[in-house]
Parts: C-alpha cells; structure tokens; sequence
C-alpha cells in the first residue's frame, strides 16, 4: 500500500487522517508534475469540470465535460460517496480526489484535460489537487480558485519562492487564480480558462456546470428528493 493510500486516498469507510504520511506522499508524487505543454498530445478542446459539495455526511463529486471549440456541455456526471476526510488547507485532494474521479469515470468521453476547483502548483508543496489529479490519472490539469493559498501577489501574478505559480484572472467582480496542476504550461492554462469564460462574475464554463451539478445534487439530498 503507498503513502497516498495509508493516508487516506483509495480507503473504504472514514479513515484516520494521517497528515504526515500525506505530506510525505505530496513530497514524493510532486516529483512527477510537468510545467510544460506537450504538443504530441494535440491541442485541448474537451475539457472536463471537477467539483464537489456536501450534504448529510455525503460528498457528491461533479463532472462536466465541455466543447471548447462548440462552447457547448457535452455531458454531465454526479457521483454520491461518503463524505471521509474533514477539510484540512493543504490536503483538499485527500478529502475530494475520490468524489471526483468517481464523476470523471462516469463520464462517457475521455477528457483532453481536466479543470479542477482547487489549486495546482499554487500550494505550499506544489501539489494541490489539481496537481495531484493530474499525476494520478496522467491528463493535463489546470487548478482554478477563488482565493490565494500560498505566496504574494505581484500584479496579475502569484510569487512563490521568487517563481510565478499561480496568474490571476478578472471576470467582473471574481477573482480567478489559474495555475498549472500537470503536464501544461502556465500560459496555456490561462488561455484555455479565459477561452471559457463565457459569463460575466461566473467560473470558466466547465467549473460553473460541474459546480451547479454538485450543488444541486447535495440539494436534492438535504431536502430529501
């Protein structure tokens, strides 16, 4: 069993959060991020959402895949499973890396890329989520968030270590922070996440969906539909 499972990824049931051991795991899985775009693996155009709410101890993972060419929602998927890990800064993958595979697999279409609410290499051992989704499923990933989780902000850009990890967007009233989660470059990143903003003070379109998705569906539950 790997340090990813002992801490709690993969496990049935609630676990103990052991957030040593999983530090050690974001040491050691970081070592496989790419910040580079790989242009064998042809130009992005199916791009899927990732998120996750909760209601009555459940975590319901969203998936929604997008056409960015047609800007269009080709599918949508939700998952239910047992909400097992609390929300500790820095380890939102152990807490919500199950529910969203779980949407993704669901998915008929395989995805050119995934868009995850979450930080990528904006994270304090460079590998949040959307880093560790990456790795794990071997697909090129963006992080988009709402908020700052580590370094300073210099103009559009957020310095950490004297790097730029995260740049940040304006889509009316929101503050976007993009970063690379794997196997794309920055620049792509922000291009892609800017191609889908297709509403003003709204998520990059395959975020809103798979977020509208999630929450309707941790609705459905807490008023017992």
């Amino acid at each position: 069993m790997g340090e990813a499972d002992q801490a709690g990824v993969g496990a049935t049931g609630r676990v103990r959060f052991n957030a040593a051991k999983a530090r050690r795991a974001q040491a050691l899985l970081a070592r496989r991020v790419s910040l580079r775009s790989d242009p064998s693996l042809g130009r992005i155009r199916l791009v899927a959402g990732l998120d996750v709410a909760y209601a009555g101890g459940r975590a319901f993972g969203a998936a929604a895949l997008v056409d960015l060419d047609e800007m269009r929602t080709l599918e949508r998927a939700v998952s239910s499973l047992e909400e097992r890990v609390p929300y500790i800064p820095g380890f939102l993958a152990f807490r919500e890396a199950g529910p969203m595979i779980s949407a993704l697999r669901r998915l008929r279409a395989r995805p050119d890329a995934i868009m995850v609410n979450g930080h990528g290499v904006a994270h304090p051992r460079r590998f949040g989520i959307a880093s560790h989704l990456g790795v794990v499923l071997n697909v090129r990933s963006i992080g988009v968030a709402r908020s700052r989780l580590v370094g300073s902000e210099a103009g559009r850009s957020v310095i950490l270590d004297g790097e730029e990890v995260a740049r940040i967007l304006i889509n009316g009233r929101m503050r976007i922070y993009v970063s690379v989660g794997h196997g794309i470059s920055l620049d792509e990143a922000v291009g892609i996440v800017e191609a889908a903003l297709t509403r003003r003070d709204s998520l990059p379109l395959p975020l809103q969906e798979a977020h509208e998705s999630a929450t309707a569906a941790a609705r459905s539950l807490a008023r017992g539909v």
